[in-house]
């Protein structure tokens, strides 16, 4: 019986109720926004073309890969923290944010510099000086953690299809009376602006004003010292999930970036299904490991072999319908996007694969081992990418990135370590 089987039959069971509905609110926001995002980024796709669709992509990778450290790779951390500590939520949330506006302002002029310096001197270095600004903005989107970890998301869910929807409805008028790119880019600033704003508005009716959170030093230097391995994480990620289209950009032209980001955005489609999962089911993984070491298990095991049934079957029907698909939803000028999603949507299987285990590894509290397995997934795709994108292009860019997600959780099983730990938990037979 499947683990949606389970929670089902257990409807009386008051925490597995708050679990489910808390998941059922964040489906309905990512699967909201996800539609709403999609529509409008189609529409904009076709009206621009491949090539200024291309520009825009590019320089929101560039922002992302060059701002990878501005999250500091505390945000898991602190949403462990807030589960297992909730009587310190408000040292907890006060130190995070003041870190992350400091990583962010910090991140944000470091983008601008090495724009100046690397990228060429074309439209998407003007896109790039804008972008950079929600680096500092999207920091608030912390306050986030706090209804994740008390499984109380219906709020910030309402939140987050509101605000996505008026942005795209914003991103069509422009588009509409021929506004450029330079105008979306000015509509990607004002998002974090009013994510903020709702986060702040929602935090202060349920846990209280900003103006109670508190700046810990001492319990700063925890949450760095613990997260150091996730920041590096956070940048390798960051690296392989955004360097190819860097690559492209470089190596080809504007062009091939927008036919690819096309591709990568229908496989981000199906992407969010086991994050959401993940985010939605991880407080009760989490309180389980607290009481019963076998329930614990058990819910990792029927979550992890649900995800990967789950993305193996998305991937497969995304293969068949790829050449339709890419059609219908950008237009017969996007066709060379569907080899490439063809073989990119595979990455989706590794990805969940990893995120799963990268999640037992923070509860057992062996962050390193996850920045082992990062590294490898991001030194393997930079390699490859040199080597592949020359001359096969962007089919090469979608291999690398598939090797680069599946590897990260393979290469786990390579140390003695984590190999008996991982075994243990996600195969073993536990009565």
């Amino acid at each position: 019986m499947n683990i949606f089987a389970r929670l089902a039959a257990k409807r009386h069971d008051t925490g597995l109720r708050r679990y489910t509905k808390n998941l059922g609110w964040m489906f309905f926001a990512r699967i909201g926004t996800m539609a709403i995002g999609l529509l409008a980024t189609a529409y904009i796709a076709r009206n621009l073309g491949p090539t200024s669709y291309g520009e825009l992509s590019y320089a929101i990778s560039f922002v992302m890969l060059v701002g990878m450290f501005a999250s500091l790779g505390i945000d898991q951390t602190i949403s462990r923290e807030l589960i297992l500590f909730p009587e310190k939520r408000n040292a907890v949330m006060g130190t995070a944010l003041s870190m992350r506006l400091g990583a962010g302002i910090f991140a944000m002029v470091l983008c601008i510099l090495l724009a100046y310096f690397i990228s060429p001197h074309d439209v998407s270095l003007l896109l790039i000086f804008i972008i950079s600004s929600t680096l500092v903005l999207s920091s608030f989107s912390l306050l986030g953690q706090e209804f994740q970890a008390q499984v109380e998301s219906k709020w910030p869910s309402i939140a987050s299809i509101i605000i996505v929807t008026i942005l795209n409805l914003f991103k069509i008028v422009i588009i509409m009376f021929g506004g450029g790119v330079l105008y979306l880019a000015a509509i990607l600033v004002l998002e974090p602006i009013l994510y903020a704003g709702s986060y702040i508005y929602l935090r202060t009716k349920r846990f209280g004003a900003l103006q109670t959170l508190s700046f810990d030093p001492v319990l700063a230097r925890l949450i760095i010292a613990d997260a150091t391995p996730l920041i590096l994480v956070s940048a390798f990620s960051t690296i392989y999930a955004r360097i190819d289209q860097i690559f492209i950009k470089h190596m080809i032209d504007a062009t091939s970036v927008g036919l690819y980001d096309a591709a990568v955005r229908l496989s981000e489609v199906w992407y969010f299904v086991p994050g959401i999962i993940i985010a939605g089911l991880l407080p009760a993984i989490g309180n389980a490991k607290k009481t019963n070491d076998i329930l614990y298990r058990k819910r990792i095991q029927k979550l992890f072999f649900f995800l990967f049934a789950a993305t193996l079957t998305l991937a497969l029907l995304t293969s068949i319908i790829a050449k339709p698909l890419v059609a219908i939803v950008f237009g017969a000028a996007f066709a060379g996007a569907a080899p490439v999603l063809m073989l990119y949507i595979w990455s989706n299987i590794g990805a969940a694969l990893t995120h799963i285990t990268h999640q037992i590894l923070l509860l057992e509290r062996l962050p390193k081992y996850i920045l082992f397995s990062s590294f490898f997934g991001m030194a393997a795709n930079l390699i490859l990418c040199i080597m592949l994108i020359p001359k096969y292009g962007m089919l090469g860019a979608a291999f690398g990135s598939l090797v680069a997600y599946i590897l990260p959780f393979l290469s786990l099983f390579l140390l003695p370590k984590t190999r008996t730990l991982l075994t243990n938990i996600l195969f073993a037979h536990k009565r």
